[in-house]
């Protein structure tokens, strides 16, 4: 065998055993959850993570023994770091084909929640999508609505980084209407003191999922934290932490 060879085998050798010490060490490790700052789904605290999604993981990560490691950033980071390699598990993902692509959606599956929509008071009632024209609507970066309003060309979206900053430029007449999903545009109407109100229009809400990166290590023991959520439908645990929000 050539120099070169012997070179070239080591080489992918070497980086064979690279790639399984990696994956070794990220089993044993620290699993890598990412995600945006969304209350009451994932709220990022002094106390540490929290919310409707992020309680439910967990508990799940308590019975199974795992360490979490929670990076607070921007949906579309988020989903770019899934596609990257740099982060293993993200809540609340919808289902896409593009998205299919760098994703493995588990068969847990976490409660839908209906998109409403906020206007100063005295805005003329909004009931259906046809009455969203000619208006300035506020929305999230990264985020779907629904393929009757993500498609919609007529539709005038402004994306932002955050709905806190869409509900803030409703009040100050910057924006005409903020669409968020519901608890959380409640939650966030209330905490922030604003005079909005809510308009009868409602999206219904797609399914949000708990998704896997593809080039994950920790993909192979998916199966284990789709049991675990299970154990937890099964004797009540999941019922609890949902009715706390």
């Amino acid at each position: 065998m050539s120099c070169s060879r012997r070179l070239c085998l080591a080489s992918l050798l070497l980086g064979s055993f690279s790639s399984t010490l990696w994956a070794a060490q990220s089993r044993s490790g620290e699993l890598r959850v990412v995600g945006s700052a969304d209350p009451p789904f994932r709220i990022f605290g002094p106390g540490g993570p929290t919310g409707l999604y992020f309680d439910l993981l967990n508990e799940a990560a308590r019975r199974l023994g795992w360490s979490l490691r929670y990076t607070e950033v921007p949906s579309a980071r988020a989903l770019k770091m899934m596609e990257q390699g740099e982060a293993d598990l993200m809540l609340g993902p919808l289902r896409t084909p593009e998205r299919e692509r760098f994703l493995s959606y588990s068969r847990t599956v976490l409660p839908a929640e209906d998109k409403a929509f906020y206007t100063r008071a005295g805005a003329a009632p909004l009931r259906r999508l046809d009455d969203l024209q000619g208006l300035s609507i506020g929305v999230h970066r990264g985020k779907r609505y629904g393929a009757a309003f993500d498609a919609d060309a007529r539709l005038r979206r402004l994306e932002l980084n955050d709905y806190r900053a869409a509900l803030e430029m409703v009040s100050r007449g910057r924006l005409d209407v903020a669409v968020l999903p519901e608890r959380q545009g409640d939650l966030l109407v209330r905490s922030l003191g604003l005079t909005l109100i809510k308009q009868p229009l409602r999206l219904p809400g797609e399914t949000p999922y708990v998704v896997w990166a593809r080039s994950s290590p920790w993909l192979t023991r998916q199966a284990e934290l789709e049991q675990a959520f299970q154990a937890m439908q099964d004797d009540g645990s999941w019922r609890r932490i949902s009715h706390n929000y």
